[in-house]
């Protein structure tokens, strides 16, 4: 823990972090205190500071009134930037967010145009914030963003620093946080930031309140020391509260210079304002001389809080009758006018003295019509809903139905306009209202309550709130709040890409829709399933139209949304489920998520060498997703079937921008996993296109930051991977091989977590990655190692064109180390040749050349030396004719490699300058540094 700090040592320490922001640094420094202890004051002190280095504070505070718009109000902070970025003046009748989006536009951070942008996309909003704090930062040097009350933001709030802390703390740039609660989740994760430092202040003891009054009230030092413990009795250290009660005490004229003969009367009457036992007697002949009426309006306040909107109070009479019994009040110095509607009381003990005038009947009363009255506006909802449950058995239970009705509504437009955390908190309050006669005596409305409060829940930590409903939840709840609450369960699992614990939750799911499924993935599940389906072929005709069972088409979502999980941690148990889904297509209909399906079964069928039927598996999938009115469903199946089945038959160049048309779909529709896939697409078919790599090397990194702010963490090794295996390409570093697999990108860490969860897939492109830097150096040695790594991992990839990769990496390295090879492996070889033959007729672009240099290095490796000097040439034309750098650079480096050997020199130095050269248009400066380190002597050679 933190040690307890003075306010002078905090304010050196802020001063000595503002100077090191002002030098290029960037800080994340917290103040932690209770309430009022000086944390703000301490904040905005740095301004004449900030001011002197020729920089910028801002500060965003959630406003007492608006609590229910903590995200507006953070926003409304950074709008402050508006004057001096833009030179204009912001519009004050906007809202915050309106102000932000404003000042975007003005700055050009993004397009003009008179559409406004939807802020539940939180990625975009990110991006907003991120890139108008680097720019202001770098304009202002430094610039001071104040965050007041953290405690009050929610979560889309939280969301928004989140990004700031985590992914664009630039240079210039300090981020000041007042805390009260040293507990509070975020703060903890921020914590355990290198770049975070946390100053906690220590309570005000009296001799502080001397102090402050002396220093920054400017009193009388024996005033001071006379009211000091007064102050500190009533307001225990919150410096609001002191401020609150000087000003009272100085709008009665009593802070004022009096002669010595006065000061024990000025002294009583100080106490008398102030809180002791006095005050709470003449507060309490004050109350009690009220009217009737204005002593349960006073009554009404004190329920609400220190600050009330006179609007909630008004109920059985007209408003301007409220505001006669309110100013009634205030002449007898009960309360204060702030604005038109709002009323603050004049010492916060009256909160105390006007409820205990309430006795328990009339208090629940009370709290009856609070909640009639808050509930008319949406703002105050879930105050309603706290007043109604301490209503108790006031309210019957067809009225609590009629708060559910109307507190569902509101949840649900809060939700869509971008504040799930306050929508779920308004669920959580309406259940605790009902009680448990929800689930038995109005099933309907329970379903329509849990679908709500479970599309609130988006983020996998929100999975033990989640467990905890689960457990209270009865079991003779409807079915359908059951299969909520399973798929929901799923969901999060699948965000926090805990597996396992998905595939337990979709086994829950699939027995509450009665389509029971074990997850066992096993050969003899996999044969089950296979008869199952063959049996519904073969005995019953498919509908022509599509499935009308909802309960079905719900099991089809459950297992579709498993293909993530199957294809990265269980590869068998993606057969099964595909073949289960076929089964159940096949007897009910089609259902909108069978698209995939479809894809999934062209892989399956890939993978046995049918590749006819595969194509036309795919080709109705894409026939299927065309059709499909559901826009989240509609783009899954193209992404699928343009990353594994059209590269077999398809010019990966022009295969490039449907997938990036596919991945710009699904970050449009919110389908961030899927977006994901497609930027791996991209970077693979990119690769084995032969794209240039410094280019793809700067796409790689765009691809890896959009993965980190859509959380698709399980894509983050892959994705390291490939920028591992780019840099290692294009670096020419002399130290470094080509095929070095851990470095920057990819660490030895990822490498044994990937290891420990039994990663396949990731594990098979680390492996198979470093393998083809391997051959494409000409180092089979090396090669054959990495081959032997991915081969352990081969069946994640069955079906697609990278097992066609690994499958001709594999052979062309054995050709070339004859030693390595026995007759299975001759035999193999010629099976690699015979289906590249095919495969190059379907598709000459990505097998063309591979097969020509197949067949060359199988001939030298049977001394078939005319016959492999043909096909060498003949590779060689191929990736002339398809401009394929990559492959022309190999094919050329293969045949010196051939030339050498037959002795002839002249010519084998011609192929190798010919692979350097073509290795440079590639951009693969890392191969050309290896290349020239082995040959150079035997290139730089003068003929004699």
């Amino acid at each position: 823990m933190q040690p307890l700090l003075d306010r002078r040592a905090v304010g050196n320490e802020l001063r000595f972090a503002l100077a090191e922001t002002a030098a290029g640094g960037c800080k994340l420094t917290v103040l932690l205190g209770e309430a009022g202890s000086g944390k703000t004051q301490l904040a905005q002190d740095l301004l004449p500071l900030v001011r002197q280095r020729g920089g910028m504070l801002i500060e965003s505070r959630v406003e007492s009134l608006n609590w229910s718009q903590p995200l507006d109000s953070l926003l409304l902070g950074l709008s402050q930037l508006s004057l001096p970025l833009s030179k204009q003046v912001g519009n004050p009748s906007l809202t915050g967010q309106e102000c932000f989006l404003d000042l975007a536009r003005r700055l050009g951070l993004m397009e003009q145009g008179p559409q406004e942008m939807d802020l539940s996309q939180a990625l975009k909003l990110h991006l907003l914030v991120g890139e108008l704090l680097a720019y202001a930062s770098e304009q202002f040097r430094p610039l001071v963003w104040i965050v007041d009350d953290l405690d009050l933001l929610d979560q889309d709030a939280l969301a928004v620093l989140d990004y700031v802390i985590e992914h664009r703390l630039s240079p210039y740039l300090m981020l000041l946080l007042c805390v009260r609660d040293e507990h509070h989740p975020s703060l903890q994760r921020w914590q355990q930031l290198s770049l975070c430092q946390t100053l906690r202040l220590s309570p005000f003891s009296v001799r502080d309140t001397v102090a402050w009054l002396i220093e920054e009230q400017n009193l009388n030092p024996r005033l001071a020391a006379e009211i000091a413990p007064f102050l500190q009795q009533t307001c225990q250290g919150n410096l609001q509260l002191c401020r609150f009660l000087l000003d009272s005490l100085a709008a009665h004229d009593l802070l004022g210079v009096v002669p010595e003969s006065q000061w024990n009367q000025r002294v009583q009457q100080i106490a008398l304002q102030l809180r002791t036992p006095e005050a709470e007697s003449f507060f309490r002949d004050k109350l009690l001389a009220l009217t009737e009426t204005g002593l349960e309006i006073l009554q009404s306040a004190s329920l609400i809080g220190l600050e009330f909107d006179a609007r909630l109070l008004h109920d059985y009479l007209p408003l301007p009758a409220v505001q006669e019994h309110l100013e009634l009040a205030r002449q007898y110095n009960l309360i204060e006018m702030i604005t038109a509607e709002l009323w603050r009381f004049v010492h916060p003990n009256l909160l105390r003295l006007a409820a205990q005038t309430l006795d328990a009947h009339s208090e629940a009363e009370l709290n009856a019509r609070l909640a009639k009255r808050m509930m008319q506006w949406p703002n105050f909802a879930l105050a309603a809903l706290r007043h109604a449950q301490r209503a108790g058995d006031i309210f019957t239970l067809p009225e609590r139905v009629q708060f559910a009705d109307q507190s569902l509504l509101i949840a649900e437009q809060m939700s869509q306009q971008g504040s799930p955390l306050l929508a779920g908190q308004i669920l959580d309050q309406l259940l605790a209202v009902i009680g448990d006669a929800l689930w038995s005596e109005y099933p309907e409305l329970s379903e329509r309550i849990i679908e709500a409060w479970c599309a609130t829940l988006q983020e996998a930590e929100q999975l033990a709130e989640l467990q905890a409903l689960q457990r209270c939840v009865p079991e003779h709840a409807s079915p359908r709040v059951m299969y909520l609450l399973a798929a929901t369960h799923m969901r999060l699992a699948l965000l926090g890409h805990d597996y396992q614990r998905a595939f337990l939750a979709a086994e829950v799911a699939l027995n509450i829709l009665h389509v029971p499924m074990t997850m066992a993935g096993d050969r003899w599940q996999i044969a089950t399933l296979f008869l199952e389906w063959q049996g519904v072929r073969l005995f019953k005709k498919a509908p022509v139209h599509d499935c009308q069972l909802e309960h079905i088409n719900a099991a089809q979502e459950v297992l579709s949304n498993l293909f993530g999980p199957c294809f990265f941690s269980r590869p068998q148990m993606l057969v099964a489920i595909t073949l289960k889904q076929l089964a159940l297509g096949h007897r009910h209909g089609l259902s909108p998520s069978a698209a995939c399906t479809f894809i999934c079964a062209a892989l399956i069928y890939s993978s046995l060498g049918m590749k006819t039927r595969a194509w036309k598996y795919a080709a109705r999938s894409q026939y299927i997703s065309l059709q499909q009115k559901n826009d989240k469903q509609r783009h899954r199946a193209p992404i699928l079937d343009f990353g594994f089945v059209q590269p077999w038959y398809s010019n990966l160049q022009q295969l490039l921008p449907d997938i990036w048309r596919w991945q710009q779909n699904a970050y449009a529709q919110g389908d961030f996993e899927y977006a994901g896939y497609a930027g791996m697409f991209y970077l693979g078919h990119s690769v084995l296109n032969g794209s240039p790599l410094t280019h793809l090397d700067k796409e790689a990194a765009k691809i890896e930051e959009d993965l980190r702010h859509t959380h698709q963490q399980h894509l983050l090794p892959l994705s390291g991977t490939f920028r591992q295996f780019l840099h290692q390409a294009t670096n020419s570093s002399a130290d470094q091989l080509p095929w070095q697999g851990t470095g920057q990108y990819f660490s030895e860490d990822t490498l044994a977590d990937l290891v420990e969860r039994s990663d396949a897939f990731s594990l098979f492109n680390h492996a198979l990655c470093q393998a083809y830097s391997a051959t494409m150096c000409y180092a089979p040695d090396v090669a054959i190692d990495f081959i032997s790594q991915a081969q352990e991992h081969a069946s994640a990839v069955k079906g697609s064109v990278i097992a066609a990769l690994f499958e001709f990496l594999s052979a062309l390295n054995h050709c070339v180390l004859p030693q390595k090879r026995h007759w299975w492996g001759r035999r193999k070889i010629r099976q690699t040749i015979e289906r590249y033959s095919v495969w190059a007729a379907d598709n000459p672009s990505l097998f063309g050349c591979k097969c020509a240099l197949l067949q060359a290095e199988a001939a030298n490796a049977e001394q078939q030396f005319e016959v492999a000097q043909h096909y060498y040439l003949q590779a060689i034309e191929m990736a002339r004719h398809q401009q394929h750098h990559h492959e022309y650079g190999m094919a050329a480096l293969y045949y010196a490699r051939f030339l050498l050997r037959a002795s002839q020199f002249h010519h084998a130095r011609q192929m190798l300058r010919l692979a350097i050269e073509q290795y440079e248009a590639w951009g693969a400066l890392g191969y050309v540094a290896y290349l020239r380190r082995e040959y150079g002597e035997f290139l730089n050679k003068v003929k004699g």
